[in-house]
């Protein structure tokens, strides 16, 4: 009986696993599909960046997917900018809760590991809020909560009055040695970074023992996100340390180590100037990138506009998983990342507009894909 030639027994070996990516992420692709149409649009974006008054957000906001979700969970017809963050998180935790239980064995547990990115986060921003002394509500806006529970949490960090004591009261034992660990070069540079930094180490070792469980072609849509973020963001932090003058402790203690990227992580430290930083880029698959962030520096020397830059970036590379072969764990990854971009958005332009800042202001507190 014949076997076949080597490249049809390749050809068939592939067919049988693209069919089986299909019944494993069929379902939950085509209610993302569904899903996708109900992001806002640019020009969704444009008209409540151009509310005339709060009243007037909520009306445009009104007119989107977001208006059934105010109607159902609001308690008025106008919830103000704490209530309606509420409301978003909720929706956030509703959606992502039934998409994942839409996924069935290692997929779903995967993706219960890869959504603690947004708890990370969360948690970075309340320590950087805590650390420089934003009011609570300022300091809530930017925690995105995936249900009620998580929402307690957050509330409870906010009100824990310092980092140290934060810290404590945090859930994952593991998550809090990694960060006292990190408290003491907190308190010697008064400065979150550090702390940050092992949130992000934490979650990273996290998400890489989870994928191990899956074909190095699908880990690699993910940790193609990952290594993303971790060479971008350290990118920035270099550009800090060069302009600010950090001492290289600071900067060591500041970047992220990512066994994907290590090469680079440590080339960073022998940047003396923001072009040494830039030009470490051309070495990577991010040249040409690094060539725009070297120009908008230049322009307006601004390092906020460099860190909307690379957020907008990563945006659209997330992005890029949602149009390309669509089963696989990329295609849910990236429809969470993007929900919770806009998720962001929304809020940052709704308490914007409620305290009557200029579009223009609020246009770089967010990020349009």
């Amino acid at each position: 009986m014949s076997v076949g030639s080597p490249h049809q027994i390749v050809k068939s070996r592939k067919f049988m696993m693209a069919l089986k990516s299909a019944n494993e992420y069929g379902f939950v692709n085509a209610r993302i599909r569904g899903m996708k149409s109900r992001f806002l649009t640019v020009g969704n974006y444009e008209s409540l960046l151009s509310s005339g008054s709060y009243e007037d957000f909520i009306k445009i906001l009104s007119g989107t997917y977001y208006g059934q979700v105010i109607s159902r969970d609001s308690s008025t017809s106008r919830p103000n900018p704490e209530e309606l963050a509420l409301i978003l998180s909720r929706d956030f935790a509703n959606v992502s809760t039934n998409l994942s239980r839409s996924l069935t064995g290692k997929a779903r547990e995967f993706t219960n590991t890869y959504l603690e990115m947004f708890m990370a986060e969360s948690v970075k921003s309340i320590i950087r809020g805590i650390h420089v002394g934003l009011d609570r509500d300022e300091i809530l806006r930017f925690a995105v909560a995936q249900d009620p529970e998580q929402a307690t949490l957050f509330e409870t960090l906010v009100d824990a009055g310092s980092v140290s004591t934060l810290i404590d009261l945090l859930p994952h034992w593991d998550l809090r040695v990694a960060l006292l660990t990190k408290l003491p070069s907190y308190e010697e540079f008064d400065s979150p970074a550090p702390l940050e930094v092992a949130i992000e180490e934490w979650y990273l070792k996290k998400v890489l023992e989870a994928l191990k469980e899956f074909s190095n072609e699908e880990a690699r849509r993910v940790l193609d996100i990952l290594e993303s973020r971790v060479i971008l963001r350290n990118v920035l932090t270099a550009l800090r340390a060069v302009t600010l003058q950090w001492e290289s402790r600071a900067l060591e203690q500041s970047l992220i180590r990512f066994s994907k990227a290590r090469g680079f992580t440590d080339s960073l430290k022998s940047a003396n100037t923001w072009r040494d930083v830039i030009t470490k880029m051309d070495s990577t698959r991010f040249g040409q990138f690094g060539g725009r962030i070297a120009r908008l520096y230049e322009e307006t020397e601004d390092l906020s506009d460099v860190e909307l830059a690379i957020e907008d970036y990563l945006a659209q590379r997330v992005k890029q998983l949602l149009t390309a072969y669509p089963f696989h764990l990329g295609t849910i990854i990236g429809f969470f990342s993007l929900k919770a971009f806009e998720i962001r958005n929304i809020r940052s332009i709704a308490v914007g507009v409620e305290r009557g800042q200029p579009a223009e202001n609020i246009r770089k507190m967010i990020t349009i894909w």
